[in-house]
């Protein structure tokens, strides 16, 4: 199959690069479905072969799904939370984080996250890329989200970054969570596999995307809302740091 090269598309076309067998080929901006394609080729040819919606049993999402406005320029990296961990089955766990997102009040209409990548390193497709994804409350546009399917937050961490701002009242509220937070002494670590897929899967989309920043959970959402968030977690936030620095990229609003 022919190569995909490009380099960054502007708001009329993606342009390809010139390439001396004539091997390349070309890709609309418009034709998001072959760009979303080509992020499967391209996946697949740095050894890492996409689990698409199909293969994990996805439930259709529901109508009226927001068009991406193809501005992707943000990767935000999650992890899925504390009920989470690295010894279940991930596709499995593709259909519960897809369930619950879907049950949620309001209610999602389909998985948030847009890529999935479990503890051995497996790349599960979550929203197709050609819709907005809802994984930053208030500001999804020109967003990819990626979640680690574990739980990487420590103890006292939500507590850190999410409770201890809070008046008595709303402290008294969110009384289980604080219980919760003290009291949890197992959780996940990164993966070298799960590390090494994060770091693939973010190099295709900076190679189709004009990706400028990456950061974590709890970065983008402070500066969307000035609310904390624990997530992806400290161990989270060495995996971010890491691929800034690796992939050359900025942190949320610098």
């Amino acid at each position: 199959m022919s190569d995909y090269k490009i380099v960054h598309w502007t708001a009329r076309q993606t342009v390809p690069l010139e390439d001396n067998d004539g091997s390349s080929v070309s890709i609309s901006v418009n034709n998001r479905a072959a760009t979303r394609q080509a992020i499967i080729t391209a996946l697949a040819k740095n050894g890492h072969k996409l689990i698409e919606r199909s293969s994990w049993h996805a439930q259709p999402p529901r109508e009226g799904m927001r068009e991406s406005h193809w501005d992707y320029r943000d990767i935000v990296i999650h992890h899925a939370g504390r009920s989470y961990s690295c010894g279940a089955s991930s596709a499995a766990e593709m259909r519960r984080v897809q369930t619950e997102d879907m049950g949620r009040n309001p209610a999602f209409d389909d998985v948030g996250y847009h890529y999935a990548i479990s503890c051995q390193g497996d790349v599960y497709e979550g929203r197709d890329i050609r819709f907005t994804g809802e994984h930053v409350a208030g500001d999804n546009s020109g967003k990819v989200g990626i979640v680690f399917l574990s739980d990487l937050v420590q103890m006292g961490e939500a507590y850190e970054q999410e409770y201890g701002e809070l008046s008595f009242l709303d402290k008294i509220k969110n009384i289980r969570g604080i219980v919760t937070d003290r009291m949890v002494v197992k959780h996940d670590k990164p993966t070298t596999p799960q590390i090494k897929a994060a770091g693939v899967l973010c190099k295709v989309l900076k190679d189709f995307f004009n990706i400028k920043r990456l950061g974590g959970h709890r970065e983008y959402q402070m500066l969307a809302t000035n609310k904390g968030r624990a997530c992806p977690g400290h161990l989270g936030m060495e995996v971010v740091k890491s691929l800034r620095m690796e992939l050359g990229l900025s942190g949320p609003g610098e």
